[in-house]
C-alpha cells in the first residue's frame, strides 16, 4: 500500500513520457530530412496529450505535484496539418522546439520528484537506487538544452535561408551536431525510464513489463477489490483513489469501514466496487 504514494511512481509515469517526446521530436526531423509522416506523429501527440491529461487527473487523485504544465499537444498536430510546403522545414523545427521544450519540462518535474524524497529521505529508508535515476535525469536536462540551443540555431538559419538566401552551407553541420544531440537524449531518456521502471518493480517484487506507466496510469496499484488486507500495516496510508468491495476487500480488524464508506462513491451503479474520492486514512483520524 506504501509503494502507492512513493515519488518512484509517479518518476516511472513521467519518464516514460519523456521517452515518447523525444520519439515525437525524433519523427519530426526524420520529417524534416525528407521523411514526414504527418499520420504517425499526429497518432504519438495525440496519444502522448491524452495521457498527459490521465497523468493530471491520476497526480489530483492523490493529492500529488505534478511539477508539469499537462497539455495535449493538439497544436503540434494543427499546424502541422495546416503548414505550406514553402514553410514546412520552418514549421517542423517550430513543432520540435515545442515537444523537445515539453521533454525538458517532464524530465524537470522526474529530477524535482526524486530530489525531494532524496533530500528528507531518513537513512533507513534505502532508496540508493534512485540517485542514479536522479543523475541521469540532470544529465538528460543536459542534452535537451543542447537539443534545443541547435534546433533553434537551425531555426534562424533557415529563415535567413528563406529570406536572403543566406548561410545555406552552414546547415548540414548544424544538422548533425542536432540530430547527434538528440540521439543522446533519447538513449539517457530510455534509461531513466528502465531505472524508474526498476524502481517500482522492485518495491512490488515484481519483473518490471513492459507497458508498467500505462498499468500504473489504469490504475493498477489502486485495485483492492479482493485483497486480503487483514495483516497489512495501514496506518497513515492515504487512500485517496483506493478501489475496493464492500464483499470483495477484507480490511484490518482496526479500519472503521463505515467511515470509509462515507468517503467512497460506488464506481458503478448496481456493483458493490466503491473508490475512496476524499482523503481517508486507516488507525488515525482522517481529515
Amino acid at each position: 500500500m506504501g509503494v502507492r504514494r512513493h515519488p518512484v511512481v509517479l518518476a516511472a509515469i513521467l519518464s516514460d513520457f519523456v521517452v515518447r517526446a523525444i520519439e515525437i521530436a525524433a519523427a519530426i526531423n526524420s520529417g524534416r530530412r525528407g521523411n514526414l509522416d504527418r499520420a504517425l506523429i499526429r497518432t504519438l501527440a495525440r496519444d502522448l496529450g491524452r495521457d498527459l491529461g490521465r497523468a493530471g487527473e491520476y497526480a489530483q487523485v492523490r493529492h500529488l505535484k505534478l511539477d508539469v504544465t499537462v497539455t495535449r499537444q493538439s497544436g503540434l498536430v494543427l499546424t502541422l496539418d495546416q503548414a505550406r510546403e514553402r514553410y514546412l522545414a520552418l514549421t517542423l523545427i517550430r513543432c520540435c522546439d515545442a515537444v523537445l521544450h515539453l521533454a525538458r519540462e517532464l524530465g524537470h518535474a522526474i529530477d524535482g520528484t526524486l530530489a525531494r524524497h532524496l533530500d528528507l529521505r531518513l537513512s533507513f529508508t534505502r532508496d540508493d537506487d534512485l540517485e542514479p535515476a536522479g543523475e541521469l535525469a540532470a544529465d538528460l536536462d543536459s542534452d535537451l538544452e543542447r537539443a534545443l540551443a541547435l534546433n533553434r540555431v537551425l531555426g534562424r538559419t533557415r529563415e535567413r535561408i528563406v529570406n536572403v538566401n543566406y548561410a545555406r552551407e552552414q546547415i548540414p553541420n548544424i544538422d548533425r551536431s542536432f540530430s547527434h544531440a538528440l540521439d543522446l537524449a533519447f538513449e539517457r531518456s530510455r534509461a531513466l525510464d528502465r531505472l524508474c521502471a526498476q524502481g517500482v518493480a522492485g518495491r512490488l517484487g515484481i519483473s518490471p513489463t513492459e507497458g508498467l506507466a500505462e498499468a500504473l496510469l489504469d490504475g493498477a496499484m489502486d485495485d483492492f477489490t479482493s485483497a486480503d488486507l487483514t495483516h497489512a500495516s495501514l496506518a497513515g496510508a492515504d487512500l485517496t483513489g483506493v478501489r475496493w468491495s464492500l464483499s470483495g476487500t477484507t480490511w484490518p480488524p482496526e479500519a472503521d469501514v463505515k467511515a470509509l464508506l462515507a468517503r467512497s462513491e460506488k464506481v458503478q451503479t448496481g456493483g458493490d466496487v466503491l473508490v475512496v474520492k476524499r482523503r481517508a486514512w486507516l488507525g488515525r483520524q482522517g481529515d
